[in-house]
């Protein structure tokens, strides 16, 4: 597959009229990209090696060693995720460009709260060990959340655009508000969850969405 060849179908004007950027936010832009380059790579090679690892272990026996890998390979992971998403934050040729990518971000969040309010209303319906399993799962995508959050809260503290803190500083009240009503919910229908308490703890300690 060939390189693409621009074609000049238009005036120079046309081109700056659809991205906003100079001479020099390219070539900030590509010192970013290059100084990102090297610790991606590791990071990316870490990720291999642990995910190869963890499963040779597997076929081994050897669970314990297993978990430890896959985890390593996880945080890799999330690394890699954070390092690009302020890549694209810092890159974004002009605000409306970074507003929507916090809005990509902000309806993935709402699908993880609604998923966790959904699993408590199943885990409602049950009883004994389905409904541990239920609240299990919930527990689980309670922490993807906060993930997630832990994602925004970076992008929060370096914005420059008005626009982008509001809406982030918005979803993050929306997000701790519905972490209260969870752990209230699950304590009134007798179904105590500690990871619950224990996100709750956190986002309070950190001041998010007190602002």
């Amino acid at each position: 597959m060939g390189t693409p060849t621009a074609r000049n179908s238009g005036s120079d004007s046309e081109v700056s009229d659809c991205i906003s950027v100079g001479p020099d936010d390219i070539v900030e832009a590509a010192r970013m990209v290059i100084g990102e380059r090297d610790g991606s790579k590791v990071l990316a090679d870490r990720y291999r090696k642990a995910n190869s690892a963890a499963e040779l272990c597997l076929e081994n026996e050897e669970y314990q060693q297993a978990m430890a890998l896959y985890y390593d390979a996880s945080q890799s992971a999330d690394e890699m995720c954070e390092r690009f998403l302020k890549l694209l934050m810092k890159t974004a040729p002009n605000s409306s460009h970074r507003v929507l990518l916090v809005e990509w971000l902000s309806w993935r969040l709402r699908y993880y709260t609604t998923q966790y309010d959904y699993h408590l209303a199943v885990a409602q319906t049950l009883s004994g060990l389905p409904r541990e399993e239920w609240i299990a799962r919930l527990e689980t995508i309670l922490v993807l959340s906060q993930t997630l959050v832990t994602k925004l809260l970076p992008i929060l503290g370096e914005a420059e655009d008005v626009s982008v803190k509001l809406r982030i500083r918005e979803l993050l009240r929306d997000w701790v508000s519905g972490i209260k009503r969870l752990v209230e919910n699950l304590k009134s229908w007798g179904m105590a969850s500690a990871q619950a308490s224990r996100v709750l703890e956190w986002a309070l300690d950190s001041n998010i969405g007190a602002d």
